[in-house]
Order: C-alpha cells, then structure tokens, then sequence
C-alpha cells in the first residue's frame, strides 16, 4: 500500500505581505503586485492544498484589488475589521485558526506560513511539535531570521518569483513550438496558464514529494498539474494528448516509459 497523501494548509497574512512587498521596490520601481500563483503553487508542491486562507482588512483597496484572483484560487478570505486597531491582529487570528485546523484535520501533513513576522515563531513551534512540517515564505528585508529558523523550510518570495519569470520568458521564446505553445482563448473566457511553466512547477512539486525518485510517472505529473490548476486541458494548447505536449518541451523535460523528468 502507497503512503497516504500529503495535504497542505496555507495561510497568508496578506497585510504583511503586500506592504512588505510595496516597502521593497519602492525605490527600484519594480511592479508592487504580489503573485497570487507564485505561492499557492509553492505550497501545492508539497501535497493536496487542502486549506487555504488570507488575512487582510479586505475594505482596503490595495488588498481588495486581489480578491478576485484569490477566490479564482478558493482561497477563503479572512475579514480583519480595523476598529481593533492592533499590530498583531493578524497574527493572532491566523495562528489560532492554524491551531484549530491542526486539531480539526490530524490528516494535515504540511504548514505554510506567507509572512516575515516573528510574532508567528509561537505557531511554526507549535506545529512542529504536533508533528507537521512547516514552511515559510516571506519578502526579502521583512523576513525575521527567528521565524526562518523555526521553519523546516523557508524560502523567500522572491526566489520564487524570479525563478517563475525566467520560466515565464523561457516559454514565450520557445521556438519553435512558441504558437503552439501559447494559451488561446478558444475555449471560453479563461485564459490558460502557459504551458511549459506549469509543467515544470508540477514536477519541482513531485521533486519535492518525492526526492528520492529520479523519474515521475505521467499520470502522478498530470495529476500534480490538475492540483495546480484544475481546469487543465490539453486541448486548450491544441494538443492531442498529454504526451503530445509534453513532446514540445524535449529541451527541458526528458519522456521515457511513460515517465518523465527536467533535464
């Protein structure tokens, strides 16, 4: 019999993490926006995501311009009413809705935490004791070092982020399949996520399940695919099969036996 599946719980202190985010590159002049797939996909890597929750005053602009991209993810969005006008309103929410979860779902295997706060060291300790593995994610120059080390692992936002906009430029100069490869908007008023990128965030995922296997089979691929998106079709990239796009991306994934692994 397989190991039971792994599921995830995610909760994003969504105030700390936009701020922080604006606070960033305030004098670069980057983009302030905060990509909601960059770490929802991060915590599908490692299971089912299973609970997903985002703590903001929703009533703000800054947070409300998201809350259509985050329900079109079923994240549950989590109302903080500013009357209480405490710092750590947040935190204190988020950690006692995780430890009800944790008491609630013993199935649930795996923690993430999107925030930089130390305030949330109580909570990843806490977890650890109860036997889950906790991970952080958090905005560079907000992340406390207690909090990264109270985390199995913690990674930072922008790594994530930077890593998607290669992949991201990767797949729009991807000749000579870039026409094929593009989303189109055939089939309703969706837009498909680009293909290479979401393939290659489904096998960092199985990676990550499973590091001890060199090759994943296809079907366990799609299926990480479908927990990442689940209106995932293939002919919404004009393929006649799954194996049919996979073939456009032999530069970066190798297919053998019905298996498949980055190169």
């Amino acid at each position: 019999m397989g190991q039971p599946e792994s599921r995830v719980a995610i909760y994003i202190d969504f105030d700390n993490v936009v701020i922080s985010r604006a606070s960033q590159v305030k004098e670069s002049g980057d983009s302030a926006e905060v990509a909601i797939n960059v770490l929802l996909d991060f915590a599908t890597r490692y299971g089912r995501l299973t609970i997903s929750r985002a703590y903001a005053d929703w009533s703000v602009k800054k947070n409300a311009d998201y809350k259509e991209q985050l329900v079109a993810r079923a994240v549950e969005l989590v109302q903080l009413f500013p009357a209480a006008k405490t710092k750590n309103g947040a935190d204190i929410r988020l950690a006692v809705d995780a430890i009800e979860d944790l008491y609630l779902h013993p199935d649930i295997t795996h923690v993430v935490i999107a925030a930089g706060d130390s305030d949330f060291v109580p909570l990843a300790q806490r977890a650890r004791r109860l036997g889950r593995v906790v991970l952080g994610v958090g905005v560079a120059g907000s992340i406390s070092k207690t909090l990264a080390s109270a985390c199995d692992v913690y990674i930072d936002y922008d790594e994530l982020l930077d890593d998607r906009e290669k992949l991201e430029a990767q797949a729009k100069d991807d000749a000579p399949h870039a026409s094929k490869g593009a989303p189109t908007p055939s089939h309703g008023p969706r837009t498909p996520r680009r293909p290479y990128p979401l393939i290659n965030e489904a096998l960092q995922g199985l990676i990550a399940q499973h590091p001890e296997r060199d090759w994943h089979a296809l079907s366990a691929l799609k299926n990480q695919i479908l927990r990442i998106d689940s209106t995932f079709k293939e002919r919404d990239y004009e393929a006649g099969s799954f194996s049919d796009l996979l073939g456009r991306y032999t530069s970066q994934v190798e297919v053998k036996d019905n298996c498949a692994r980055l190169r």
